[in-house]
């Protein structure tokens, strides 16, 4: 009685909700990264401009990538959540984790825009957060594997699974290179966006795999 209540209350408009507050959340996230540049900007008086651009490079140096890697987490959420047809509650809860650290990212990208150039904490700081957001992708393609019941008929769980370790495998990578070299764990984020080809032979080869048992 209580499992069939259960199963009732997963409804598609609970789903399409979920993935709309998602976006929701890392649209606005995407936003208020460029609103201290918009603040420098307000502030400019006349004769000043050179100076005000000056001031406002390092924010856009790091805005710009930082924006490119929010949607690059937003389109592996959107890959994942193509991939499955409902949801559960441990779900919802790595989702909202996820979600906490997207909302977070603008405060370590000012503090790497405000911090110099050898500032391995703020570095440190930014990259952990990135690394959350990450683990807890990683914890949403786990429980696509335990709960095969909210994947899509015909769909496999092996790109999600692969590609959430391959993101996880790349952050602590950078971080490790932030200890040493600020901005080469900066750099070292680019990888993010060669996540896919990387996972590619991973996935071929697990699936290949489980053809064969």
């Amino acid at each position: 009685m209580n499992s069939k209540r259960h199963s009732r209350i997963k409804t598609e408009r609970g789903f399409d909700r979920l993935v709309n507050f998602s976006d929701a959340v890392v649209a606005i996230a995407a936003t208020l990264l460029v609103l201290p540049i918009v603040d420098v900007a307000s502030g400019v008086t006349q004769g000043h401009v050179d100076k005000t651009i000056q001031e406002i490079v390092p924010a856009v140096l790091i805005f710009i990538p930082s924006f490119l890697i929010i949607t690059r987490f937003w389109y592996s959420h959107h890959r994942f959540f193509e991939g499955i047809r409902s949801y559960n509650g441990r779900l919802v809860w790595y989702n909202l984790l996820w979600l906490l650290g997207i909302v977070i990212m603008p405060f370590p990208t000012q503090l790497v825009a405000k911090a110099s150039s050898s500032d391995t904490l703020a570095v440190t700081v930014y990259l952990s957060v990135m690394l959350w957001i990450a683990f807890c992708q990683l914890l949403m393609s786990i429980e696509l594997r335990v709960s095969p019941e909210l994947i899509v008929p015909g769909e496999s769980s092996d790109w999600s699974l692969v590609t959430s370790i391959t993101l996880c495998a790349v952050v602590v990578f950078a971080l490790i290179v932030g200890q040493f070299w600020a901005d080469g764990g900066l750099y070292a984020l680019f990888l993010l966006f060669l996540v896919r080809p990387i996972s590619a032979p991973f996935v071929k080869r697990l699936s290949r795999a489980r053809e064969a048992s």
